[in-house]
């Protein structure tokens, strides 16, 4: 039996349909009628971190770095061909991609949104996986793998992230190493399917001008009874200080890039709570290191940055931290002047017009992702796979007070559980 509600948002005049499917997939449905564009997506959660479990049939299963996202290139693939052909022919734009926590599939179109859903979720649910077709991938994958060893954007983050963490599992790299994806095999990655492309572990959203009907008659093709599986969270061990406070690296780039991560330890937060420290720590970014700001101002005209300077949250309900990243021919002068701002902000408190001009900023941002399809859906999957509601932000923006922001900013930078990663130019033999 199909369990549903309504999730309205007074403030923004919108609402979306959360449904539970008999399978235990849980779809949100957000009708917007006339929109040009539709966009479907089905994530699992499932990501690097999941590098152990347990399967249905009691097993203990450990895999290698990069499994999930081998198993996101091999699902593109089945019997009757490689979806992005069928997506080609409807003209739709699709793709996928793996992160630390979860896998996404999506597809964006105008028309034909019948057919293209039927492809979705028939390379989702039918996995086709053979000996022949996995070696053909492992060749496919080496070669991204080497693409990101010789990414200085990507060493840098990453080296930051190992940094910043001593044992929590999202050290691991998301694509893994070459000789781990040369370790994979059909039987491990279905394992990995049988577990955790489980319908009660999937989670869908579609938002355009679709009938809801269409969608529930094609999920009752794809999805039909199957046996219930738990998901508890998985235990993670981790200190609450950061591994290291500096890591560096050489590699060929002409000026040093850095990235100072900031580790915060609360994640046993969820629902409203969750997605009010989001959009406190976002106001933080913002108001502390965001263009805007006196800092980026101060360090781009003395010429310690430049416009590639950024600054970004990430989130998870196994892992949250900030980054602010850029170029610098001193990134340990950045690193201080951060620290210098941190600390000047505790002292002098929140500006309380700037603050609110900063929150209507993010306010707006989300009331535009509300009128834009894949906006939407990629914000309603990614909220329910942390463990809230994507309208929960809107109430929290509303609730948010500078005394809130005065004590997430004391949580969240902390020198002890800081690190400067900084990727070095290599220097010239002489």
């Amino acid at each position: 039996m199909i369990q549903s509600e309504i999730i309205a948002s007074e403030a923004i005049h919108a609402e979306y349909e959360k449904i539970t499917h008999p399978s235990g997939l849980t779809v949100y449905f957000m009708h917007k009628q006339g929109n040009a564009k539709k966009a479907a997506m089905i994530a699992a959660k499932f990501g690097s971190i999941n590098y152990t479990f347990s399967t249905q049939d009691g097993r203990q299963v450990t895999v290698p770095n990069g499994t999930a996202h081998f198993l996101e290139h091999k699902l593109f693939e089945g019997e009757q061909g490689n979806a992005f052909d069928f997506y080609a022919k409807t003209g739709a734009k699709a793709n996928a991609y793996t992160s630390n926590d979860k896998t996404a599939y999506y597809f964006i179109c105008t028309d034909r949104f019948e057919e293209n859903l039927d492809v979705l979720l028939s390379f989702v649910t039918h996995p086709y996986l053979t000996n022949e077709n996995v070696e053909k991938e492992k060749g496919i994958i080496a070669q991204e793998i080497k693409m990101y060893e010789d990414e200085p954007g990507w060493q840098g983050y990453f080296t930051m992230v190992q940094g910043l963490y001593q044992n929590h599992p999202i050290r691991r790299d998301i694509a893994g190493t070459v000789e781990d994806i040369y370790s994979l095999t059909p039987e491990i990655l279905m394992d990995c399917y049988r577990t955790f492309y489980h319908p009660k572990n999937l989670v869908m959203a579609v938002v355009g001008d679709v009938e809801k009907e269409t969608v529930l008659v094609a999920l009752d093709r794809y999805f039909g009874d199957v046996a219930d599986l738990e998901f508890g969270k998985m235990p993670i061990e981790e200190p609450l200080e950061s591994g290291e406070r500096y890591v560096e690296k050489a590699m060929l780039v002409s000026k040093p890039i850095f990235h100072i991560g900031f580790k915060d330890n609360e994640t046993d937060v969820k629902g409203f709570a969750l997605s009010k420290k989001e959009m406190e720590v976002e106001i933080l970014l913002e108001y502390l290191f965001g263009k805007s700001s006196s800092f980026y101002k101060e360090l781009y005209e003395a010429g310690l940055i430049n416009g590639e300077f950024d600054c970004w949250y990430d989130l998870s309900d196994y892992f949250s931290f900030c980054v602010i990243n850029g170029e610098s021919n001193d990134p340990k002068k950045v690193e201080e002047c951060a620290f210098a701002h941190i600390a000047l902000l505790k002292e002098k408190g929140i500006d309380k017009d700037r603050f609110r001009a900063i929150r209507n900023g993010l306010y707006g941002s989300i009331i535009m992702d509300a009128e834009q399809s894949y906006g939407m859906a990629n914000r309603l999957v990614a909220n329910n796979l942390n463990g809230a509601e994507t309208f929960d932000a809107i109430d929290a923006l509303q609730q948010i007070t500078a005394e809130d922001l005065l004590a997430r900013a004391e949580k969240m930078f902390a020198k002890e559980r800081s690190c400067l990663s900084v990727i070095q130019p290599i220097k010239e033999e002489e």
